[in-house]
């Protein structure tokens, strides 16, 4: 583990320290547009760092390929969808198209990766939902897939989100100790974060993606082997979530792409009125207080869900 720490530490400083050398030679250059903030071009090398730190974790810590085969082809093929797509732009109908494909194909080839039943801790119930499974399934993935994607919009929001997240769903959630997919993706943000915040590497669409595609695998699996309630992983993503569909009805109402982006959201509208690091406070306090406090003074979550919603709602007016 210690060779891949230092190899990982190398990587990543070679990479981040000649960002626009890498940024421009694999054309992954994130140019200002009036509905961008940021003022230069800049690398779009996230995506590309997290999958290079995974690799080299999986290259010297794991001898039975077989276990992470699945996880980590559904993870390259949704950095390569975000690699592409940093590159020439792609339109989301084609995101949609390719992220369905993806996970009908490991559906087919994975029992694990398929959502039988969610489990509700209050009333210690399991619903099935049968036939239905596969299109609840798919329709999981795709919001889970856009919202993550329309949430990653200023500098170290969905790092420090995805690095809270997996701690969260690991220790509060399953229960569980982390493993080689979670050491190296973490390994990999918290460099991120500081290289994320100077401005020098934005994640892109490869990177919120790869993040994406591993926050996807990893719930589906766990919920398939274990018992979790549904809504601590609600929680969660709750924040994001309420502005996917908040953003896609109004534009839907003013007939525009849904997808399109604009400077709209929870976030960008926070970073008007905050500074950055107070904005990103303030959405992870609205997405991770519920469980918190769920788990430190042992009620159910149900009660803390609507009141983080409520919060939201109520800045947000304040804000627009």
């Amino acid at each position: 583990m210690i060779i891949s720490f230092l190899i990982s530490t190398t990587v990543i400083l070679l990479i981040s320290l000649n960002n626009n050398f890498f940024g421009s030679k694999l054309s992954l250059l994130d140019k200002p547009t009036k509905d961008k903030i940021h003022k230069k071009k800049t690398p779009l090398l996230g995506g590309l760092i997290i999958s290079i730190i995974l690799i080299i974790f999986l290259i010297f810590n794991h001898k039975n390929e077989d276990d992470y085969l699945f996880p980590f082809i559904f993870l390259f093929a949704f950095f390569t969808l975000g690699i592409i797509d940093d590159r020439i732009n792609l339109t989301s109908n084609y995101k949609i198209l390719f992220t369905t494909i993806f996970s009908v194909i490991l559906i087919l080839n994975d029992e694990s990766f398929l959502i039988h039943k969610i489990f509700f801790e209050i009333t210690n119930n399991e619903f099935y939902f049968g036939k239905f499974k596969i299109p609840i399934t798919l329709l999981c993935i795709l919001l889970l897939y856009i919202a993550m994607n329309m949430s990653d919009g200023i500098n170290c929001l969905l790092i420090t989100f995805s690095i809270f997240a997996i701690i969260t769903i690991n220790y509060l959630i399953a229960n569980m100790s982390l493993n080689l997919f979670d050491i190296s993706i973490l390994f990999s943000l918290i460099f991120l974060v500081y290289f994320n915040y100077k401005n020098m590497i934005f994640l892109g669409n490869s990177g919120a993606s790869v993040l994406a595609a591993y926050f996807i695998y990893k719930l589906i699996n766990i919920n398939y082997f274990n018992q979790i309630d549904v809504f601590k992983v609600v929680s969660i993503f709750l924040i994001m979530g309420l502005d996917m569909v908040r953003l896609v009805i109004i534009r839907l109402y003013q007939k525009k792409n849904p997808f399109e982006r604009d400077l709209n959201h929870f976030h960008y509208l926070l970073l008007k009125k905050f500074s950055l690091i107070q904005t990103i406070v303030i959405y992870l306090i609205l997405s991770f207080s519920p469980i918190m406090f769920s788990n430190l003074i042992k009620i159910s979550i149900i009660y803390f869900v609507p009141i983080s919603a409520i919060i939201y709602f109520y800045i947000l007016n304040r804000l627009v």
